[in-house]
């Protein structure tokens, strides 16, 4: 868990963790005993971590967090439950969302949503064709910690130009040299083809690039140890996050000093994927 600035070894919280995502919902319930639900498909996570009993220095490392010491900007956090599926957020795994409510993934006019090709391997009915003008283009960042790799493949088709670029960083300044990924097939089981280890990278920024349209169906990004090779099959959908922030400051509660036990509850909301 940590910043871009500095990322920390943190002691997994209790288990139970409640992770889920919230977005927009509005139900009307008629006089003819009917309803009507308004709900939007694009969603943030939310994450209550709750550490029962940990040491006094355990806890300063999270609560320096939430106070800024290591950076302002947003919480990344390497949650072992998502990592080996993928890490990416919703709205990024599945590209198409930025065709409805969620967030265009170019940062300009929605895309053109399209029946997805035939396949057997669970990718989404709906890819998205978007127009990526030079320069224009969300990011979303995902960390690699010490001793684990970043596989990255997206899924789609090439069209006039547009294309999905893959940045390593090498700290929260510097940055490896940009690799334009090659897009896999949605008939293709292959689910990766680009790979970061963190013997030389802390982390890997995807972004849009080029100038031009460009088909995506699904973007899959697993961290695993270095060594294991992620296996091939199916679409796996977004379970991670675009960054997140403290909701408020943790709640933390001494139990004893002679035992050096406290308890600490933190609360965390993805924001940073809406407020970059």
């Amino acid at each position: 868990m940590g910043t871009r600035e500095k990322m920390l070894e943190i002691r997994a919280p209790s288990v139970n963790m409640p992770s889920s995502k919230a977005g927009y919902f509005n139900k009307v319930d008629f006089l003819n005993g009917g309803t009507a639900i308004r709900r939007s498909t694009a969603a943030h996570k939310n994450y209550t971590m709750t550490w029962n009993s940990m040491s006094r220095d355990e806890a300063r490392d999270i609560l320096d967090i939430a106070d800024g010491v290591h950076g302002t900007g947003p919480v990344y956090v390497h949650d072992p439950v998502t990592a080996d599926r993928n890490a990416l957020p919703q709205w990024w795994a599945t590209p198409s969302i930025g065709g409805r409510d969620g967030l265009p993934l170019n940062d300009g006019t929605r895309g053109e949503l399209v029946t997805t090709p035939a396949n057997s391997l669970g990718f989404p009915h709906d890819s998205i064709t978007y127009t990526v003008l030079s320069g224009e283009t969300r990011r979303v960042w995902v960390p690699i910690p010490t001793g684990y790799t970043a596989w990255v493949g997206v899924h789609g088709v090439d069209g006039t130009g547009g294309t999905v670029v893959a940045t390593p960083t090498v700290n929260a300044f510097t940055s490896g040299t940009p690799v334009t990924l090659t897009m896999l097939s949605v008939t293709d089981d292959t689910r990766f083809n680009q790979s970061f280890a963190s013997s030389s990278y802390d982390g890997v920024e995807l972004s849009l690039g080029g100038a031009g349209t460009v088909t995506l169906s699904g973007i899959m990004v697993q961290v695993l140890e270095t060594g294991v090779t992620p296996a091939t099959g199916g679409f796996i959908s977004g379970q991670g996050n675009s960054g997140l922030q403290f909701v408020s400051q943790p709640a933390y509660t001494p139990y004893s000093s002679a035992l050096d036990k406290v308890g600490v509850v933190a609360e965390l909301a993805e924001n940073y994927g809406w407020t970059s």
